[in-house]
């Protein structure tokens, strides 16, 4: 009964909607929007974000909590589409603006909307619904779906052109690449329940090491609250 209660608290949170806009952009089209979730800080909310959005289909928003700036895409497996954002060596490598103002501003700068879970079938017309209303900055094509094959505009090139890293943008770039890993790491407490012993380590990977696992199973032991070994349990190491 227990875990079924925190279940219920951990989703009631989580799919309570809240504002942000207003210290945003106040002038924007934001408010006549209603996500059905809303993550307000996209490091903090990084691991609710790849567990709760699993082979789901939808549309969602990036909006940067600096300039008010947005990004509308689509995905038929958001978790899978969020992973990519996620990877700072896919982000590096990449010209898109969103891509490089996820690196120059940091993911704790950005909010994560889920716009709305739909199927695969309108996933696209939904998309461009959003787009035609918000007309998101980032976006540097005004059609929904792929742009693969796609032969930019001379606006669009000139939009991309308009994001071209400056000399020091980029030491931002490749400071915000250290930063972001570091912010990246971690800290836990893993406790043996059978002694009652108590370890803390900076990072999933130290603790896979010092249990002898993987740094994939102590983070699913984390975001699941299972035992590992049937013997230790993780929690996050939270500092005030």
């Amino acid at each position: 009964m227990n875990f079924f209660l925190h279940l219920f608290k951990t989703n009631r949170l989580l799919f309570t909607s809240r504002r942000y806009y207003s210290s945003v952009n106040p002038n924007s089209k934001f408010d006549d929007v209603k996500p059905v979730v809303i993550y307000a800080n996209a490091d903090e909310d990084k691991l609710n974000i790849l567990a709760y959005n699993r082979k789901k289909i939808g549309v969602y928003r990036w909006i940067n909590k600096i300039n008010g700036n947005a990004y509308i895409g689509s995905s038929v497996n958001i978790s899978v589409r969020m992973y990519t954002y996620y990877s700072l060596r896919s982000l590096a490598k990449s010209n898109r603006p969103i891509d490089r103002a996820l690196l120059k501003y940091g993911f704790s700068n950005f909010i994560l909307e889920i716009l709305e879970y739909c199927d695969k079938n309108n996933v696209i017309e939904r998309e461009q619904y959003y787009m035609d209303l918000i007309k998101p900055q980032y976006n540097i094509v005004e059609i929904a779906g792929s742009t693969l094959g796609y032969k930019h505009t001379p606006e669009s090139l000139s939009k991309m052109r308009d994001f071209v890293l400056s000399d020091e943008v980029r030491n931002r770039k490749a400071l915000s690449t250290v930063n972001a890993t570091a912010a990246r790491r971690i800290s836990i407490i893993v406790k043996n329940i059978k002694t009652n012993d108590k370890s803390e380590y900076a990072s999933l990977t130290d603790a896979g090491k010092a249990l002898g696992v993987s740094r994939a199973s102590v983070s699913q032991a984390l975001l699941n609250n299972r035992l590992l070994k049937k013997t230790y349990f993780v929690t996050k190491n939270i500092k005030t």
